[in-house]
């Protein structure tokens, strides 16, 4: 494999531990084990997860911006946002997917495709 290749496989790696710490980040406090605590034991599980995601996203940030430009970048985070989304909602919350996580991903592509049109001088 070239380097390229492997600055890409090391990039989505990185987007994929991204996704599952901010899945538990915000999603750990609805558990069940994690519902009866207080408060301050809550945001410092929360604090946790989202400072191991810090960790990650810097590095997949600036090897993205190797082979994407802001708005691709931007967009890429959106997507596997939005899949791992579907993936938490389906195999850990149990939760279905509505229509408007749909409507919202669709809007956010329109929104970043029409955003490489000059709109404003």
């Amino acid at each position: 494999m070239n380097k390229f290749t492997i600055l890409i496989l090391i990039w989505l790696i990185l987007n994929v531990l991204i996704v599952l710490l901010m899945d538990f980040a915000l999603f750990m406090q609805t558990t069940d084990s994690i519902k009866t605590e207080n408060i301050y034991f809550k945001i410092l599980t929360t604090e946790f997860w989202a400072s191991l995601e810090w960790l990650f996203i810097i590095p997949a940030q600036r090897i993205g911006i190797l082979f994407l430009n802001p708005a691709q970048l931007a967009l890429s985070s959106y997507v596997f946002d939005f899949l791992g989304q579907l993936w938490t909602n389906y195999y850990w919350l149990k939760l279905p997917t509505y229509l408007d996580d749909y409507i919202g991903m669709v809007l956010i592509f329109f929104g970043m495709y029409s955003s490489i049109f000059k709109i404003f001088d």
